[in-house]
């Protein structure tokens, strides 16, 4: 099943990159009290000796899309920072989520949604990064060639629970690479083996899909072992 659905993410003759890169920030929280203390003063009034609790609403602030991020490694060693946003035109504008003790709703402009518009588009930052903060790890790890990023597959499915149904279409719009600029000079510089960050796009499918499923993005190496796994998650 995951060959089908595989992509493959670096390959072929490089395209401009048609999303803005992914941000280095999340959803802003709100939490919101108003609406559900005039709800328990009213019940306070008309039931006065047995008075409500206040229940607790929280309201996620969607606007730019859904952003994600995770940490990778391949079986030879080397690691990655993947970023990514989920984004479509007006679609997220506007777009608040409501929780509260009942459940979540998604609200735009006052306008209940209950489903992803017809397509969405999918901005990836993957990034050579070091396996660990640790200063003191001196372990030289080896950097993730052209070669190597031609080997993986990207795998995207719509997951409801704890099913996950492969995303039926899919197609990359957008890749670039650049090299990875280094602070050391002269002979040290030339020494260092070449570290190289990658940004694609992506449409993917949407239609229909009740906004309550995640968009799962799964990276594979050639034997089918998971190198990093992501949500994009409402």
């Amino acid at each position: 099943m995951f060959a089908v659905r595989a992509i493959a993410i670096f390959g072929g003759v490089l395209l401009p990159l048609l999303a803005v890169a992914p941000a280095r920030c999340f959803q802003a929280r709100i939490e919101d009290h108003t609406d559900s203390k005039i709800e328990a003063r009213e019940n306070a009034a008309t039931k006065p000796a047995k008075p409500v609790k206040p229940g607790k609403r929280t309201v996620w602030n969607l606007d730019g899309g859904v952003f994600f991020a995770t940490d990778g490694h391949l079986p030879n060693g080397s690691c990655f920072r993947l970023q990514g946003q989920m984004i479509a035109p007006e679609f997220f504008e506007g777009l608040r989520r409501v929780d509260t003790d009942d459940g979540s709703s998604y609200l735009q402009r006052d306008k209940v949604v209950t489903e992803y518009p017809e397509q969405v588009q999918i901005v990836l930052h993957l990034l050579d990064y070091p396996c660990s903060p640790d200063l003191k790890d001196t372990i030289v790890r080896p950097p993730i060639t052209r070669e190597m990023m031609g080997t993986l597959r990207l795998n995207f499915y719509w997951k409801e629970g704890l099913h996950m149904a492969p995303v039926e279409d899919i197609r990359r719009i957008g890749a670039s690479v650049r090299r990875i600029g280094s602070y050391a000079t002269g002979a040290a510089a030339e020494e260092l083996a070449p570290r190289f960050e990658w940004d694609y796009a992506f449409m993917v499918d949407s239609e229909k899909i009740p906004l309550a499923e995640d968009l799962v993005l799964v990276i594979e190496d050639p034997e089918h072992k998971i190198c990093a796994r992501v949500a994009a998650r409402l």
